[in-house]
């Protein structure tokens, strides 16, 4: 019959105290053994592939159908554009922008594989290289760079997020869409955009599989991957080390950036989806989605650390909530750099949290994050 690694050292530690009746300190040590056991007797064990299947995947369902919804608008607007038409293509890449923090901080699985991170969305930006590369594609006549075959090798700056960002939000662009010179170039390019953006949405889940087939189902028998998973049993590490890195993103890169050291040192400009207005939602969607993952992760803890994590993670949650709706103006006043700085405290709470009790209750290592060494 067999047994798991907890009943056999409930068994062993009933063993050891009962040769060791009438030794105190032997005893005493028996007794501490057998409250540590039993406590997480109490906790669900956790693996792997269930988070995958449970949490990660219905994320890159709703990835798949946003991003196949937003280029379904972009193809209907291109045949009759209106001002009701570039309204909904707002709204859908608001929804693909929302669908996509809540897995960005996933590293590991499909996602790994061509580029697919920077060119879903390029983040962050470097020498206005969004800027320039939507610029070149405007001024571009033909249109060779924008067939598939030929837009998923130009420059990830060209392809993602940013770039419809950009054609949606800048100065002037609802006009520039709806008529002019420009407006059927534009159309071009932003079907172009969201097709990429679909196509990449639909290679991850699809390369995920199933419980029956795929990758999903090898995780599941405990097969290797030899291009994801070498050793499948070190995944569980990797989803914990990418928890951590969530809040890291949000702080490095979405909060500290923009704070600068001091008021006149603010940098309003570096603040994410600024153009969209979207800067405060996309935070809210990292940290929603991170709780999320803490929450189903932490039911292999016992019953204090649960509460624990809990705690800190909604306090993640609200921290996120309560942000300023314009995070870049923020930065610029004195009021508004205490609200981001409060909220930092709380995200870095969240990360530290992640390391103890989190990892350390689940017997796991974190290892290098894609931010480490920044």
């Amino acid at each position: 019959m067999n047994r798991s690694p907890v009943a056999v050292a409930l068994a062993l530690a009933s063993q050891i105290g009962q040769a060791a009746q009438g030794v105190p300190a032997i005893a005493a040590a028996t007794t501490l053994l057998t409250t540590l056991f039993v406590s997480r007797v109490h906790a669900a064990p956790v693996a792997a592939p269930d988070v995958v299947e449970s949490w990660l995947l219905p994320r890159y369902d709703t990835l798949r159908a946003a991003a196949d919804a937003q280029q379904g608008a972009w193809d209907a607007f291109c045949k009759a554009p209106s001002a009701e038409g570039v309204s909904t293509l707002k709204t859908r890449f608001a929804a693909v922008s929302d669908a996509w923090a809540s897995v960005e901080f996933i590293t590991f699985g499909p996602i790994m594989l061509s580029l697919r991170p920077d060119r879903f969305n390029l983040f962050p930006e470097r020498r206005n290289a969004v800027g320039r590369s939507v610029a070149e594609l405007v001024a571009d006549p033909t249109d060779e760079r924008l067939q598939p075959a030929r837009f998923f090798r130009l420059s990830a700056a060209a392809q993602g997020l940013p770039a419809l960002e950009r054609l949606l939000y800048d100065e002037g662009a609802d006009a520039a869409l709806l008529a002019g010179p420009e407006a059927g170039r534009r159309c071009a390019i932003g079907q172009a955009i969201a097709l990429n953006l679909a196509t990449i949405a639909g290679e991850i889940r699809t390369g995920w599989g199933s419980r029956d087939e795929g990758l999903l189902a090898q995780l599941r028998a405990g097969k290797a991957d030899p291009v994801y998973f070498p050793d499948p049993d070190a995944l569980l590490s990797q989803v914990v080390t990418d928890l951590a890195g969530a809040y890291q993103r949000v702080v490095d890169q979405r909060l500290l950036v923009v704070l600068g050291k001091s008021t006149d040192e603010a940098k309003p400009l570096m603040a994410d989806r600024r153009r969209s207005g979207l800067s405060k939602e996309t935070i809210v969607a990292i940290i929603d989605s991170a709780g999320a993952l803490a929450d189903a992760l932490g039911a292999g803890l016992d019953a204090k650390d649960r509460a624990s994590l809990a705690a800190t993670m909604q306090a993640a949650r609200a921290a996120a909530n309560g942000l300023p709706e314009d995070i870049g103006a923020a930065a610029t006043t004195p009021e508004g750099r205490k609200a981001l700085q409060a909220a930092i405290a709380s995200f870095k709470a969240a990360q530290a949290a992640v390391a103890k009790p989190l990892a350390s209750g689940l017997g796991v290592p974190l290892g290098f994050n894609a931010l480490d060494g920044d």
